[in-house]
């Protein structure tokens, strides 16, 4: 092939090839056009979710208890802003939002998966026209319409409706939450959440190839959340709040009061005098015993080795000296210990966190206040800080978790301060409480005080207001997690079992002649096994029994000395004989091993249980515990696992049950707990499941979900018993010679006879002897009314308040007064009679 040929064709390649890519060019700039100018705009649109509005939250009455304002919110998108413009932006924001430019920054370095950092949530109209007007010096910023919180009743029913915040790493795992949301924390803002929450609208801008906004392309509004409609009442819920504070305020003062009486009659120098004369003998005995012992062994010495050595002379033997005797004021006068803390008023506070700054002081308060002093910190050998205080003339080094100067306890060390928790174990805490109707388990007031208001929670809470809230542990809703033993009020639990399994005490015989003499009538005095409900035992005030190595145990009444003389199951349950329901468990333990079949030392436990002891009752809100209903396994596991709820030798035995007849030991349980057992025992059986939301309701007002009523169980319960039972309760407030909530409800007016209850005192702290003021309590009250159709059942327990007739019981009885009298009829909290 010659030149010229190799030549036209190579020609007629290349000319091939050419017009191929003129063909593409022609497509792509005339053809394909169109798709290319989309495809390039749509790299240049940016997506940003805007907050759905949260569903309303109302009351039974259609009150509004949450609601949403809109807000114009200033968030950065950090996907248009350049690494290098984030410390110019910061500056930026920090002079015109007047905010910390540190705290901007730190939002910026650290923002959600989504990059969408809040950086203002309300806006003035002004503000937010300004940064439109000049994006340029502001870039990534966008203005979004922002729902914001709002709850116009404050803290009524704050720990039923709880609060919200930013979401946490497994909240923005949820499909419909994104890093600027708000979600539910707590109450039923978080147990309903998913459906308050609502739909995220869409906003679309256009920006240029530098990330810079050009212009809104299009908008999707979000959809709002359905609303609940609560069982709760707002006004009823407003008068509980309100008495229980006002209970627990008393409680406080009567606490003051009984400190100001124990120092009248035995003054501070007179105690603190007779403690260190008792140590001081306490401790020339021990010297004594010391210097026998040294005498003995060198006698002993002298035997072995006379025949090799010199006899030792008793003047050999150097006698033992007492150690200098040092007391401790704080651990002597315990509750009476002048620097344990109060309030400006100089009334009780059980907690008070203080924070000294390093060379400075800090005011510790009390009676007699003192200054603490940091006045260095250091690092130890295992890297943890290690603070050097003064607290008046004495000077010792802390670390964190130490205590110290009787009343103090190290929280945290910085460099450059230091945060002690000032406690006082003596001072009620708080007042919790629980308000249902028994036909259907709805909750119609819940609540305890100290209280907050979750408006806090979306202005944003201080450190200092996060501090002092979580120090009182305000946010958490005790009606539900509170533990406590439930006293004298779990009586009616052996009432119904002794009812329903004819099963009744064994009266020893003894009765008053138990606790004056060892006569040889009292040594020969025959049990008797009580077989009806109606047989009078011998409430005495000691009762005294019998262990498996042949000791005597001895456990005294609330009412000791003297007792409650003779009285029959009803008239024990009106007095809250305690000898009366340790015997019913005494015998179930005598008894355990029987051939009847049927499992006595665990009878007792299953009437608990069958009641909802023991178990979490369902309720619609976050948190809640299961309470306990101790027995032989539990007991065992406990003890195995070294636990320090039990103790570390010995096994299960018949004390154990006895404590649980009366309420105490081990066993524990939630107000709520108590109050539905109560309403299954007066509503002839039915443990309902309760509930805090009534009704969903969507944006057009619709019921989407109707709450439907669910019964847990049915116990077995005759109607006999339940007649006995709201007859006996209506005694406890209504009978003047022996029902222990008669005082309480003196000033109750008309209607009184509707009203029954049981009171409670549980035991916190018990008292080293019969005479010493130390002894603190929970006081308890169960209320029912009207007692002949009950529609209200109510448990109160106020923490450290002493006795449930004297303090627990007159907040109950104002509610009561409320809900049967109306709101007018309410009379002022005054004590009520000490009683169990």
């Amino acid at each position: 092939m010659n030149t010229t040929m190799r030549l036209s064709i190579l020609g007629l390649l290349f000319a091939a090839l050419m017009g191929v890519l003129l063909l593409r060019l022609w497509t792509m700039q005339v053809t394909d056009a169109q798709a290319y100018e989309e495809r390039s705009l749509q790299n240049q649109i940016r997506v940003v979710n805007t907050p759905a509005p949260r569903g309303d939250i109302r009351d039974a009455k259609g009150v509004l208890l949450a609601g949403t304002e809109s807000a114009l919110a200033a968030i950065v998108d950090l996907a248009l802003v350049e690494d290098d413009e984030i410390m110019v932006l910061s500056h930026s924001l920090s002079a015109f939002l007047d905010e910390s430019s540190a705290d901007i920054m730190e939002l910026l370095e650290n923002p959600p998966p989504d990059l969408q950092v809040t950086v203002a949530e309300s806006l003035t109209d002004y503000q937010a026209t300004f940064l439109v007007e000049h994006r340029e010096q502001f870039p990534g910023v966008n203005i979004i319409p922002q729902p914001v919180r709002v709850y116009p009743e404050g803290e009524v029913g704050a720990h039923v409706i709880g609060y919200i915040g930013r979401p946490d790493d497994e909240d923005l795992l949820r499909e419909n939450v994104e890093g600027n949301s708000f979600v539910g924390k707590a109450g039923v803002e978080r147990s309903y959440d998913d459906i308050l929450l609502g739909t995220e609208g869409v906003i679309s801008y256009r920006v240029d190839a530098k990330r810079k906004v050009l212009a809104l392309d299009s908008e999707v509004a979000p959809t709002a959340g359905d609303s609940l409609i609560l069982t709760i009442d707002s006004e009823a819920q407003r008068q509980f709040q309100e008495s229980l504070q006002e209970g627990l305020e008393q409680a406080r003062q009567l606490q003051m009061q009984e400190r100001a009486d124990a120092l009248a009659q035995k003054s501070i120098p007179e105690r603190l005098a007779e403690a260190r004369e008792e140590a001081e003998e306490a401790a020339a005995q021990e010297a004594a015993a010391a210097a026998e012992a040294l005498e003995d062994d060198a006698g002993d010495e002298g035997n072995e080795s006379s025949a090799t050595s010199p006899s030792v002379d008793d003047d050999d033997v150097a006698p033992a000296e007492p150690e200098e005797v040092e007391i401790d004021p704080a651990e002597v006068l315990a509750s009476l210990y002048p620097g344990l803390p109060i309030d400006s008023n100089g009334v009780c506070e059980p907690i008070q966190r203080v924070t000294a700054p390093l060379g400075g002081d800090a005011v510790v308060s009390g009676v007699e206040p003192r200054f603490l002093r940091l006045e260095s910190v250091a690092e130890g050998e295992d890297g943890e800080l290690i603070a050097t205080v003064s607290i008046g003339n004495v000077k010792e080094a802390v670390e964190v978790n130490d205590s110290f100067a009787g009343t103090l306890q190290v929280l945290a060390i910085t460099e450059d301060s230091i945060i002690v928790y000032h406690r006082d174990a003596w001072c009620p805490v708080r007042a919790v409480g629980t308000l249902i109707d028994p036909n259907d388990g709805s909750v119609i007031a819940m609540g305890s005080y100290p209280a907050f208001d979750p408006t806090v929670f979306v202005d944003g809470l201080s450190d200092d207001q996060w501090a002092h809230l979580g120090t009182i542990n305000a946010f958490q809703n005790f009606a539900i997690q509170g533990l406590y033993a439930p006293a004298s009020t779990f009586k009616t639990v052996p009432y119904v079992l002794a009812m329903e399994e004819s099963y009744y005490p064994v009266d020893r015989g003894l009765g008053d002649k138990e606790l004056t003499d060892d006569s040889d009538d009292a040594e020969d005095a025959e049990p008797t096994i009580l077989t009806s409900h109606t047989d009078e035992y011998s409430c005495s005030g000691e009762f005294k029994f019998e262990l498996n190595d042949g000791t005597v145990q001895t456990k005294r009444d609330w009412k000791w000395p003297g007792g409650h003389g003779p009285l029959d199951l009803h008239g024990a349950l009106q007095a809250s004989c305690d000898l009366y329901f340790w015997d019913i468990a005494l015998r179930l333990w005598e008894e355990r091993s029987d051939d009847s079949g049927i499992d006595k030392e665990n009878l007792l436990q299953e009437y608990a249980r069958e009641f909802g002891f023991g178990t979490k009752t369902g309720i619609d809100l976050p948190f809640e515990r299961d309470g306990l209903i101790p027995d032989r396994t539990w007991f065992t596991s406990e003890q195995a696992a070294d636990s320090p709820r039990v103790r570390p030798d010995g096994p299960w035995v018949g004390g154990d049950l006895m404590d649980i007849a009366v309420g105490q030991g081990a066993t524990l349980s939630t107000p709520l707990q108590l109050a539905n057992a109560y309403a299954a025992m007066v509503n002839g059986g039915t443990l309902w499941e309760p509930y805090v939301v009534d009704q969903v309701v969507n944006a057009d007002g619709e019921v989407v979900d109707d709450h439907a009523k669910t019964a847990i169980r049915k116990v077995e319960i005759s109607p006999t018993t339940v007649r006995y039972l709201k007859e006996d309760l209506q005694q406890v407030v209504n009978n003047p010679e022996r029902g222990t909530g008669t005082s309480a409800f003196a000033t109750f007016g008309d209607n009184v006879e509707l009203i029954g209850g049981k009171t409670g005192t549980g035991e916190v702290i018990s008292a080293r002897d019969a005479e010493d003021f130390e002894e603190v309590d929970n006081a308890w009250f169960v209320g029912v009314a009207p007692i002949d159709d009950p529609d209200y059942v109510i448990a109160v327990v106020v923490e450290r308040g002493g006795s449930g007739g004297r303090v627990a019981a007159p907040i109950a009885r104002q509610m009561l007064q409320y809900l049967i009298n109306g709101p007018d009829a309410v009379t002022p909290l005054v004590p009520g009679q000490e009683a169990d």
